[in-house]
């Protein structure tokens, strides 16, 4: 190593990712998180970087190559072949970016400790500082084979690359073309009647999870921080929901701040996280677009993609964001993005988030988020992958035709975590103009079926007595209380059983409650 760092440029090199370390220092391996019974990698002893970036380093010309940043996470996504044939059809051969890692501390180490012993290289140029790793930015044309003897010291416990969307996945899969006409019900004006927001009959997911206009309109907000593309803080359907972003729990230098001050100042957000915030919580009764499944419920914007195009942010700027959901205290995290990899800092943050095994605190939502191969295999992306985790849900995206709905027989299975919604011809705010400013578009997918749920989730959590019970009774809830269809193999989310909630008494605790729903 090449010991050349003096104290004041360690101090210039390490800039803290987040401002606060409320979040365990680091957690240990025996408590992981659960991915349907698959072993995740970076827990078997000994392994210091992904399996896939294990083979990247092998096969790279160690004397003289330098480290192609893009072809590692590529391989570690499994998307290397196909890649390269797009590039090269695409004559897009730039220079790669400089590697950038996310290192995780060698036992009896903290990051402080390890950020130091790094800046005496002169191999880094900076070094951002989360509560249980560091991300490392190397210098420009290091070669792989340099970088996999750093990488390689017994100060390292592990590494994984900090890769991004150009290289993974976008935000949300691309949208099948609409089977009939795009609704028009936003030029309407406001109906004459309860809820009058006008395009309430076109809602029809609301209508098939049971949802009621007079049990929104008493509901107690609960606070859903939607990490995604932003969301337009002027939205005439949303502004009121908005609450400010995290600007106190970011630095001014990190991919995640500058990603929400573009959303926040230029007012020109990638549309995806508006269009999922109307369906969250979009307002009631206010005589304009829709209304949200939990309309009183606060909006957390939490951006992980850019704003420029919607792709995906990079794996460290995606954990930064589930932390900043939990020093924002929301209670429920949606995120409607997917990602091919296991991230050992995003695996963390959802585990920590969620409260451990136990899952009291908070539910995260995600789509479920699947692919067919040409050998006839089928993929889940992440973070749906991590459903078993008893804070964890995945949202599986269905149309109309899952319209005779019974109660199922017995309870489901809540350890799978999949719970079926709403995700075709969905009516959707979003910042796409028109001649009033604001029009209303159709979406589909996992993505919506996660807005769905993660409004499901706010609506029967901010409904007392039901707002003294924790998270996971909230999930056990919605399972329990679940549809079923001859046409389906998941239950359906339903919040019918919330008009019961009037002959429970408003004092009751939740156990109570939860007998008095046939749930305990």
């Amino acid at each position: 190593m090449n010991i050349c760092a003096s104290s004041k440029r360690l101090g210039a090199l390490l800039l803290p990712l987040a401002a606060s370390a409320t979040l365990s220092a680091s957690l240990a391996h025996s408590a992981l998180p659960q991915i349907c019974g698959i072993e995740q990698t970076w827990s078997t002893p000994g392994r210091r970087v992904p399996s896939e970036v294990d083979a990247y380093f092998a096969v790279t010309d160690q004397e003289s190559g330098a480290f192609d940043m893009r072809a590692a996470c590529a391989n570690w996504a499994g998307l290397n072949g196909g890649r390269r044939e797009v590039l090269a059809r695409d004559g897009r051969t730039a220079e790669p970016p400089p590697a950038r890692f996310i290192i995780f501390p060698a036992a009896g180490l903290n990051v402080r400790q390890l950020g130091a012993w790094l800046a005496r290289t002169s191999h880094i140029r900076a070094i951002e500082r989360a509560p249980n790793y560091l991300v490392v930015s190397f210098a420009r044309g290091l070669s792989a084979r340099s970088l996999h003897e750093l990488l390689s010291e017994p100060q390292i416990d592990y590494a994984e690359p900090d890769c991004d969307g150009p290289d993974f996945l976008t935000t949300s899969v691309d949208l099948p073309a609409a089977g009939g006409p795009i609704s028009s019900c936003w030029q309407r004006a406001a109906r004459a009647v309860f809820p009058n927001d006008p395009c309430i009959e076109e809602l029809w997911g609301h209508s098939s999870i049971g949802w009621d206009s007079a049990v929104a309109a008493r509901s107690l907000p609960r606070v859903v921080a939607v990490l995604d593309s932003g969301i337009d803080a002027l939205h005439e359907d949303l502004a009121i929901n908005v609450m400010p972003r995290l600007a106190s729990y970011e630095t001014g230098r990190s991919q995640g701040s500058r990603l929400n001050t573009q959303c926040a100042t230029s007012g020109r957000c990638y549309p995806h996280g508006t269009e999922m915030a109307g369906t969250i919580a979009g307002r009631m009764d206010n005589g304009i677009g829709v209304a949200g499944v939990a309309p009183h419920s606060l909006l957390l914007p939490i951006v992980i993609s850019r704003v420029e195009r919607g792709l995906l942010a990079r794996l460290s700027t995606i954990a930064a964001g589930i932390d900043s959901a939990v020093r924002g205290d929301a209670d429920v995290i949606n995120i409607s993005a997917k990602w091919p990899v296991d991230s050992r800092a995003i695996s963390e943050a959802i585990l920590a988030a969620v409260g451990g095994d136990q899952a009291r605190r908070r539910l995260v939502v995600t789509g479920y988020t699947t692919t067919l191969r040409a050998d006839d295999t089928v993929v889940e992306y992440f973070p749906s992958r991590y459903r078993c985790l008893p804070g964890v849900l995945a949202a599986v995206p269905t149309d109309m035709r899952g319209r005779n709905l019974s109660n199922p027989k017995g309870h489901p299975r809540a350890e799978d975590g999949r719970i079926q919604a709403p995700g075709v011809d969905i009516v959707v705010t979003t910042t796409e103009n028109s001649g009033r400013g604001y029009a209303l578009s159709e979406a589909a997918g996992p993505s919506s079926a996660a807005a769905y749920v993660s409004g499901s989730v706010a609506l029967v959590w901010g409904s007392p007595p039901l707002n003294k019970c924790d998270a996971q009774q909230i999930k056990q809830l919605l399972f329990c209380r679940s549809k079923s269809s001859n046409s389906t193999r998941y239950p359906w989310v339903n919040v019918d059983f919330l008009r019961e909630l009037a002959n429970v008494d408003p004092a009751a605790d939740c156990p109570a409650a939860m007998a008095a729903l046939g749930c305990n």
